[in-house]
């Protein structure tokens, strides 16, 4: 087992070296430090020396405005990467509302960072994403009320039929279709995620939440949309698929469980990992955030790139999904 203390560096020690890091000039920092927190000079110079500690208030607030991570610094072992998680219990909400604010902050935040200059963006899906199923209405219905089926404790929806989308998804929707203004962006499909899908759409339909007119209906949207994505791809169709015109299309070669994604435009950035009951985002530390890009375009390395090239593999990997939505629906 190894010694706790020899494998740890002192957190205000790393805390100080992290900041000279930052701001490297010393005098730079301090004034910055100064304005920060509203302190006299003289007292930050006895805090950078480490003649006198920083509060755990004031370590809190210059690592929010400066971009640094607090739980990274307990650790000089740098092949692990520590993420803050919010665990979602399902029927723990009561509304939709706390699903669409999460969804407005990260457009807004997108959206603020492409506005002057187009970025890039890296993604990893095991479930579908919004920008391409949000131009069809059937689909887009469903990815939102299933997130209210697992989550909200309301009987709207054990219902699909009566369930109506509010405004706000109107808004999100057309939001989306001018955000993803990347000159560079990749998406790694998970290799079960429309498996997964289909599964999800029969098994409302099992239980009575899907009528069969709306299954077969739900059906139609995912084969033409799978089938606009191909086309795309191929370069013989102009998609109406907000998703970026100039794109690297993956599949992984295995089951990844997991959604992450990143995006970045000069010097604004965040990342975001997701499970289907956990989220995690990281904006404010560019070293956190760099490893998990760097981490996410890994898996590349394990996933076969259907653009571009690879005409044959494409054309085999949409015709097993166009099997699996005929077999399962």
């Amino acid at each position: 087992m190894r010694n706790s203390t020899a494998s740890r560096e002192d957190l205000h020690d790393a805390f100080i070296g992290k900041l000279c890091k930052k701001v490297p000039r010393r005098a730079n920092l301090v004034a910055r430090i100064s304005d920060i927190l509203r302190l006299e000079k003289e007292s930050v110079y006895r805090r950078i020396a480490g003649r006198v500690n920083f509060s755990v208030r004031e370590m809190g607030i210059l690592a929010r405005e400066l971009g640094l991570s607090l739980d990274s610094l307990l650790y000089r072992d740098k092949e692990f990467q520590w993420l803050p998680f919010r665990l979602e219990s399902p029927q723990q909400f009561r509304s939709m509302d706390s699903f669409y604010d999460m969804i407005e902050f990260n457009q807004k935040c997108i959206g603020e960072m492409t506005r002057d200059e187009p970025g890039e963006t890296g993604n990893v899906y095991n479930s579908l994403p919004m920008e391409f199923f949000i131009s069809s209405p059937l689909l887009t219905k469903f990815m939102f009320f299933k997130w209210g089926n697992y989550f909200v404790r309301s009987e709207e929806f054990n219902s699909f039929s009566r369930w109506e989308m509010p405004e706000r998804v109107a808004a999100i929707a057309e939001r989306c279709a001018g955000l993803y203004n990347f000159r560079e962006a990749f998406y790694i499909w998970d290799s079960s995620l429309v498996w997964t899908l289909a599964r999800e759409i029969d098994n409302f339909h099992r239980m009575g939440v899907i009528t069969p007119e709306e299954k077969d209906a739900i059906k139609a949207e995912l084969t033409n949309l799978l089938r606009r994505i191909e086309q795309a791809l191929n370069g013989t169709y102009v998609s109406s698929v907000p998703f970026p015109a100039e794109m690297s299309f993956y599949v992984s070669s295995i089951n990844v469980g997991f959604s992450s994604s990143y995006f970045a435009a000069g010097d604004r950035h965040f990342a975001t990992l997701q499970t289907n009951f956990s989220f995690s985002k990281i904006e404010n530390s560019e070293e956190d955030f760099l490893r998990i890009k760097e981490w996410i375009r890994s898996f590349c390395n394990i996933s076969t790139l259907l653009s571009w090239s690879g005409r044959i593999e494409r054309r085999q990997f949409f015709e097993s999904q166009y099997k699996i939505v005929d077999s399962m629906l």
